[in-house]
């Protein structure tokens, strides 16, 4: 076989193999694209995300959430009956709080043109909230679970809060603000005491025992279960005492803020 004849075979076989390649290409694509070029498969354009600015109506529609977040849990507890006493007082006097809370923001929200938002967060309630309550459902001292979870999110809340005032642009909002995260500061350091009753330092931040507590000295103090002032995620523990399961909560970011167009969804 000549060099004439093997390579005119050679370009016999190289066509066959580019029409049934453009056949299959134009059976996949079931058409060509505009540019007349077949192609496998027929893609959906992808989505786009809407644009979201972060405005003073999405901060405190998100801190409103939160709200609701917290009495969301203080309701379940109270449902649950986890409480008792004064742990029971104290947890229906927080969500009284929360309540008066979430009005007020959600009234600043309607002030600063916006809709207010009247649920939990959606995001920390599946990622957060639910499996913590789960955990607590299913451990051998609810009643210091869930005050560790409310520890928790009144710490995010005040937290919350300290974050958003340089964020706020009216200095009004940014008052009310430091007001409502003040008192969110309390409820966790409050918290904190029952958390840890035993746990009293003085001013100086050393440890002291019962006789000193007995003796009412003015300059001791409860501790927190952990740093204050802090937008650090929280961590809490909790479940049964053989398989403790430990849950980080954090500050809102910007793929958990409540913004107007998710009212759309």
């Amino acid at each position: 076989m000549d060099m004439q004849n093997l390579s005119r075979r050679r370009f016999l076989l190289a066509s066959g193999a580019t029409v049934s390649l453009g056949a299959l290409i134009s059976a996949c694509g079931g058409g060509g694209s505009k540019s007349g070029i077949a192609r496998v498969g027929l893609a959906p354009d992808p989505a786009k995300l809407p644009t979201a600015e972060v405005t003073d109506v999405t901060l405190l529609r998100t801190a409103t959430s939160l709200e609701y977040n917290a009495i969301f849990v203080y309701e379940a507890a109270k449902d649950a009956g986890y409480l008792s006493g004064d742990a029971a007082k104290l947890a229906a006097r927080f969500q009284a709080d929360h309540k008066e809370h979430a009005a007020a923001t959600a009234s600043l929200t309607e002030a600063a043109g916006g809709k207010a938002f009247t649920d939990p967060n959606p995001r920390l309630q599946s990622i957060y909230v639910e499996p913590a309550l789960g955990l607590i459902a299913e451990s051998d001292d609810p009643a210091s679970d869930v005050l560790a979870l409310a520890y928790a999110l009144e710490t995010l809340a005040g937290a919350t809060y300290q974050f958003y005032v340089p964020m706020l642009r009216e200095k009004e909002l940014r008052g009310a603000a430091m007001g409502i995260g003040a008192q969110e500061a309390r409820h966790a350091a409050t918290l904190g005491s029952v958390l840890n009753p035993s746990r009293l330092v003085s001013s100086q931040g050393l440890a002291v025992d019962a006789k000193w507590r007995e003796e009412g000295d003015a300059s001791l103090f409860y501790a927190v279960p952990s740093a204050f002032g802090t937008l650090a995620p929280v961590q809490v523990t909790l479940g049964p005492a053989d398989s403790r399961t430990t849950v980080n909560l954090e500050t809102p970011s910007l793929n958990s803020m409540v913004y107007e167009y998710l009212d759309g969804e």
